[in-house]
């Protein structure tokens, strides 16, 4: 499933912990949503997206320092006319490259671009199986039923095997009661699951990537609830429900929640920019999705590398992240765990070998709809009532460049 060049990054990331095995892209400042615990739209709203011709300087830049997985993640990377060859570059380099998205429907040709390319690892967002809450939490009529009809059409234009397809959930109060459905679901249609805790920001207090919604906030009533949900999924994932979060993850996303701070970051710094870091829409370095550093560092400056690797960089990102509070978004904290945890690498190894094994089946989308209407035909908890707005509702988001 990886490459030469990442399998040789993680490597030195186990043995070393200074390997940037993993890098976030925010490739489009655009979204066609309005998530209620995002803000990364208003965020980068000041930023002028990197110009098409510096694709290859960036991806001859993440080789030069030994990265190995890149996401292209947004906003929506699909609403980017030129995704595919962003896509097409890096896998020329042998950067194994992951696709996030909100189920753009209407953009499915560049989706199928990417495939033609040699894409084969996406995730889709999807919080509900209800559609009129998750239209709620995106804060679009119609998302939901987008992102259904996508992830049909992925399961048709990715190959069965050799990909992976997985849904990305928020977790929070709105959907915690109907997660093992998701889990159900994810796993009838040949899916992984990645849950993410939902994330507010402190009060008086603007972090880019998360939202102001207090609703997304659990309340310690709450936590016995979560703390069985933990406990039946970690067990739902030992007998063969495709969950792809790893134990200690999981764990982290309890302390998080209960305690407002993870537990999984080593001596309570994390690991950026030394096992991973963001790349802005305009092309600019970020230590994480939540905050930015004083200097401004193109990917695309010839000289990046080097200053990457000098000290005084390294110092610069290092005194802006032992400032956050912590985050638990998924991706960096599993990297961290992957790297520093005997118990998560191994579990990472079964899942690799699993996961290259494994099949999902071509669904139709009426096929795909049966499904969900079965399982939340057997679950007492649908249709969901939707739940009172905390917050404003968000502006329109910009309109995208086509």
């Amino acid at each position: 499933m990886f490459s030469l060049q990442t399998k040789r990054s993680m490597l030195k990331a186990i043995l070393t912990k200074d390997s940037p095995f993993y890098v976030q892209f925010y490739v489009s400042k655009y979204c066609n949503l309005s998530c209620r615990m995002c803000n990364i739209v208003q965020a980068n709203a000041d930023l002028t997206p990197f110009p098409p011709d510096k694709i290859e300087l960036i991806a001859d830049n993440l080789v030069r320092i030994g990265a190995g997985v890149v996401l292209l993640t947004g906003g929506e990377p699909f609403l980017r006319p030129d995704i595919d060859e962003i896509v097409r570059v890096f896998l020329s380099r042998r950067l194994n490259v992951r696709l996030q998205t909100a189920g753009l429907y209407e953009k499915r040709d560049r989706i199928a671009k990417c495939v033609e390319h040699g894409a084969r690892d996406i995730n889709v967002s999807l919080d509900s199986l209800d559609e009129r809450l998750s239209d709620h939490i995106n804060g679009r009529p119609g998302s939901w039923r987008n992102a259904m009809r996508t992830i049909s059409f992925i399961t048709r234009t990715f190959p069965g095997k050799d990909s992976i397809c997985a849904l990305g959930c928020v977790l929070s109060p709105y959907n915690v009661d109907e997660i093992e459905t998701v889990l159900d679901f994810a796993t009838e249609i040949g899916w992984w699951l990645s849950l993410v805790p939902a994330h507010v920001a402190p009060e008086g207090q603007t972090l880019n990537f998360r939202g102001h919604d207090a609703g997304f906030r659990f309340s310690p009533e709450d936590y016995p609830k979560l703390a069985q949900l933990i406990s039946r999924l970690k067990e739902k994932k030992r007998q063969g429900k495709l969950l792809f979060d790893s134990d200690e993850y999981l764990n982290s996303v309890y302390h998080f929640i209960t305690t407002g701070s993870p537990s999984w970051r080593h001596d309570g710094v994390c690991d950026s920019p030394n096992l991973y870091f963001a790349i802005l829409p305009d092309g600019r370095f970020a230590p994480c999705c939540d905050f930015r550093i004083p200097e401004t560092l193109y990917l695309y400056d010839p000289d990046f590398p080097r200053v990457y690797r000098s000290r005084p960089f390294r110092q610069q990102v290092r005194d802006v992240v032992s400032r956050c509070p912590g985050c638990n978004f998924g991706s960096f904290p599993e990297m961290t765990l992957s790297a520093r945890s005997p118990s998560t690498i191994v579990e990472r190894v079964r899942l690799q070998l699993r996961a290259g094994s494994h099949r999902f089946p071509a669904l139709g989308e009426e096929e795909l709809f049966g499904i969900v209407d079965r399982l939340t035909a057997s679950n007492p908890i649908y249709p969901r009532t939707i739940p009172p707005v905390c917050v404003a509702d968000p502006p329109d988001p910009p309109a995208p460049s086509r």
